[in-house]
């Protein structure tokens, strides 16, 4: 077990220090990059659009935005990433003998950590701005075990159905595409129309979007809506990703 934790720390080490690999700031731009989308933004929605809030716990729309697409843009990178974690890395999973999920579980736990430090920019500009909600701060350590659950268990179920169906990550891209506008990211839910917010309250990511805000923008102390909806549907996703990789996994050496 503890080689296998080594193994995953190097696998995560390597992707984090590969994306910036000869660029000249190098680690600096995880940090550089996010302040710079919530930048643009603030200026593009609340400054040229003028985009309004109503109901919501921040006035700013730049802000709004990015609280929603913080666990997006990782889970996006996790599943995206994930599906093909296997077949990225057939000469391992052939010459070596470990637990093949470790490597979908590197590539999500890299995705996580990128988010984290997008969130720290995030939270800094929040106090800074005086839009920080401190109290509900603490409900992050609920959201980001479910939204890792959530994306682990689609990485390795795809990841494994990859193997055999190479079409899977083409057909993901356009699951994916559609999924962003059917999660209120860019969009309160207050907006949606009343005959559509059952289908929007049905996908697991809104309760999740819901979860940010409401712990870095504020919005009470009891969870949100839809909460124990999503800790239930990460927890079913993650054991069935857990079993459907099992399964497969003695035959990938086979099939890639």
């Amino acid at each position: 077990m503890p080689r296998h934790l080594f193994l995953l720390k190097e696998l995560v080490k390597r992707d984090f220090k590969g994306r910036y690999a000869g660029s000249v700031l190098g680690f600096v731009w995880s940090f550089v990059q996010p302040l710079w989308l919530l930048l643009l933004f603030s200026f593009v929605f609340a400054t040229v659009m003028k985009i309004r809030l109503t109901g919501e716990t921040t006035d700013n729309f730049g802000l709004f935005l990015f609280a929603g697409l913080l666990p997006w843009m990782a889970i996006q990178e996790g599943v995206m990433r994930g599906s093909s974690a296997i077949t990225d890395n057939a000469e391992l999973v052939k010459k070596l003998t470990f637990p093949s999920q470790v490597l979908v579980l590197a590539v999500v736990l890299a995705a996580v950590l990128h988010e984290l430090i997008g969130l720290a920019v995030y939270i800094v500009v929040l106090a800074v701005m005086g839009q920080l909600s401190v109290a509900t701060l603490p409900l992050l350590l609920v959201a980001l075990p479910l939204q890792l659950a959530l994306t682990l268990g689609l990485g390795l179920m795809l990841s494994a159905t990859n193997v055999f169906f190479r079409d899977v990550v083409q057909v993901l891209g356009m699951v994916m595409n559609g999924w962003f506008y059917f999660t209120p990211i860019v969009y309160p839910l207050d907006l949606v129309p009343d005959r559509f917010v059952p289908w929007i309250e049905l996908n697991p990511l809104t309760p999740l979007v819901e979860l940010y805000r409401h712990s870095l923008l504020g919005g009470g102390p009891a969870l949100p809506a839809g909460s124990l909806v999503l800790a239930v549907v990460s927890v079913v996703v993650l054991a069935a990703g857990w079993a459907v990789f099992r399964r497969l996994k003695a035959t990938f050496v086979d099939e890639i």
